[in-house]
């Protein structure tokens, strides 16, 4: 692909609006999964379709965040799984409770002053 000024521009916003490197590798990744699945189209791969417009760089980022997400989750092997409700142990990982905006909030006004 030729970094000719039109898409060097793309690149430019993209960048200005917080898309990232490490957001496009997630994001083609995934789409490239999905089109040898059959369930996305080739054409999800044009530069347009990511860098193009505000957009399709708001569709990449909101993409990338869903993959991270994912990524996040846990899953418990189906062996270990058996043997944990066999002993009578739950077979889900704990969860972790959030704090509270009020306390992130509170913890920014004391570092701010």
């Amino acid at each position: 692909m030729p970094l000719m000024p039109y898409f060097e521009r793309q690149w430019f916003e993209a960048l200005k609006c917080g898309l990232t490197c490490d957001c496009v590798k997630l994001v083609i990744k995934e789409r490239l999964r999905r089109v040898r699945e059959q369930v996305r189209r080739p054409e999800c791969l044009l530069l347009r379709n990511v860098a193009g417009s505000e957009g399709a760089i708001c569709d990449v980022l909101q993409e990338a965040a869903a993959i991270q997400a994912r990524m996040r989750i846990k899953i418990v092997d189906a062996g270990k799984a058996e043997v944990l409700r066999a002993t009578g142990r739950s077979d889900q990982p704990p969860e972790q409770h959030g704090r509270p905006i009020s306390d992130v909030i509170e913890a920014m006004r004391k570092a701010a002053s």
